[in-house]
Protein backbone atom coordinates (compact mmCIF):
# COMPACT_ATOMS: atom_id res chain seq x y z
CA UNK A 1 0.00 0.00 0.00
CA UNK A 2 2.41 2.77 1.02
CA UNK A 3 4.38 1.65 -2.27
CA UNK A 4 1.79 1.65 -4.67
CA UNK A 5 1.27 5.46 -2.61
CA UNK A 6 4.90 6.29 -3.19
CA UNK A 7 5.06 5.40 -6.89
CA UNK A 8 1.87 7.28 -7.71
CA UNK A 9 2.87 10.28 -5.95
CA UNK A 10 6.13 9.92 -8.03
CA UNK A 11 4.94 9.22 -11.87
CA UNK A 12 3.10 12.77 -11.49
CA UNK A 13 6.40 14.39 -11.20
CA UNK A 14 7.81 16.05 -14.09
CA UNK A 15 10.75 14.43 -14.32
CA UNK A 16 8.91 11.38 -15.11
CA UNK A 17 6.94 12.88 -17.85
CA UNK A 18 10.40 14.14 -19.42
CA UNK A 19 11.88 10.97 -19.56
CA UNK A 20 8.69 9.44 -20.86
CA UNK A 21 8.48 12.19 -23.57
CA UNK A 22 12.03 11.48 -24.36
CA UNK A 23 11.11 7.96 -25.74
CA UNK A 24 12.22 5.40 -22.61
CA UNK A 25 9.96 2.59 -22.27
CA UNK A 26 7.59 2.71 -19.12
CA UNK A 27 9.77 -0.30 -17.52
CA UNK A 28 12.70 1.55 -18.10
CA UNK A 29 10.70 4.90 -16.60
CA UNK A 30 9.56 2.91 -13.80
CA UNK A 31 13.21 0.78 -12.44
CA UNK A 32 15.09 3.73 -13.16
CA UNK A 33 13.71 6.92 -12.52
CA UNK A 34 10.29 5.80 -9.83
CA UNK A 35 11.76 3.02 -8.39
CA UNK A 36 14.77 4.78 -7.29
CA UNK A 37 13.08 7.85 -5.83
CA UNK A 38 10.35 5.65 -4.33
CA UNK A 39 13.09 3.27 -2.36
CA UNK A 40 13.71 6.57 0.25
CA UNK A 41 11.04 6.65 2.25
CA UNK A 42 10.12 3.41 1.48
CA UNK A 43 13.08 1.80 3.38
CA UNK A 44 11.98 4.15 6.22
CA UNK A 45 8.96 2.94 6.24
CA UNK A 46 9.66 -1.00 6.48
CA UNK A 47 12.79 0.08 8.76
CA UNK A 48 9.79 1.59 11.39
CA UNK A 49 7.30 -1.21 10.58
CA UNK A 50 9.71 -4.10 11.87
CA UNK A 51 10.21 -2.34 14.78
CA UNK A 52 6.57 -2.13 15.70
CA UNK A 53 6.56 -5.72 15.00
CA UNK A 54 9.00 -6.16 17.41
CA UNK A 55 7.40 -3.78 19.92
CA UNK A 56 4.16 -5.46 19.58
CA UNK A 57 5.37 -9.38 19.71
CA UNK A 58 5.00 -8.76 23.92
CA UNK A 59 1.61 -8.61 23.41
CA UNK A 60 1.08 -11.38 20.56
CA UNK A 61 3.10 -13.62 22.60
CA UNK A 62 1.47 -13.21 25.71
CA UNK A 63 -2.10 -13.47 24.25
CA UNK A 64 -1.34 -16.59 22.45
CA UNK A 65 0.92 -18.26 24.83
CA UNK A 66 3.94 -18.41 22.16
CA UNK A 67 7.59 -18.84 22.88
CA UNK A 68 9.60 -15.45 22.25
CA UNK A 69 11.23 -12.92 23.62
CA UNK A 70 8.39 -11.41 24.83
CA UNK A 71 7.39 -14.03 26.79
CA UNK A 72 10.46 -14.44 28.47
CA UNK A 73 11.33 -10.82 29.84
CA UNK A 74 7.48 -10.96 31.15
CA UNK A 75 7.94 -13.93 32.41
CA UNK A 76 10.98 -12.94 33.84
CA UNK A 77 9.20 -9.94 35.16
CA UNK A 78 6.57 -11.64 36.71
CA UNK A 79 9.31 -13.75 38.38
CA UNK A 80 11.63 -10.89 39.38
CA UNK A 81 14.65 -12.23 37.65
CA UNK A 82 16.27 -8.73 36.72
CA UNK A 83 19.19 -10.20 34.92
CA UNK A 84 16.83 -12.04 32.94
CA UNK A 85 14.96 -8.55 31.99
CA UNK A 86 18.18 -7.08 31.34
CA UNK A 87 19.37 -9.42 28.66
CA UNK A 88 16.07 -9.41 27.09
CA UNK A 89 15.87 -5.52 26.87
CA UNK A 90 19.67 -5.52 25.64
CA UNK A 91 18.68 -7.89 23.50
CA UNK A 92 15.75 -6.34 22.59
CA UNK A 93 17.43 -2.87 21.72
CA UNK A 94 20.01 -4.63 19.73
CA UNK A 95 17.53 -5.46 17.54
CA UNK A 96 16.18 -1.50 16.73
CA UNK A 97 19.82 -0.65 16.56
CA UNK A 98 20.45 -3.06 14.08
CA UNK A 99 17.16 -2.55 11.65
CA UNK A 100 18.05 1.15 12.55
CA UNK A 101 21.73 0.99 10.71
CA UNK A 102 20.58 -1.69 8.66
CA UNK A 103 18.11 1.03 7.14
CA UNK A 104 20.72 3.95 7.18
CA UNK A 105 23.14 1.68 5.57
CA UNK A 106 20.08 1.03 2.77
CA UNK A 107 19.40 4.83 2.59
CA UNK A 108 22.98 5.87 1.85
CA UNK A 109 23.04 2.78 -0.93
CA UNK A 110 20.05 3.90 -2.68
CA UNK A 111 20.37 7.64 -2.42
CA UNK A 112 24.22 8.02 -2.60
CA UNK A 113 23.49 12.10 -2.40
CA UNK A 114 22.83 11.81 1.81
CA UNK A 115 25.86 11.88 4.20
Amino acid sequence: RMTRSFMLEQLSQEYITTARVKGLSETTVIWRHALRNVMVPLITVIALSYASLLEGSVLTEMIFAWPGIGSYITNALFSADMAAVLGGTVVVGAVFIGINLLSDILYKIVDPRAK
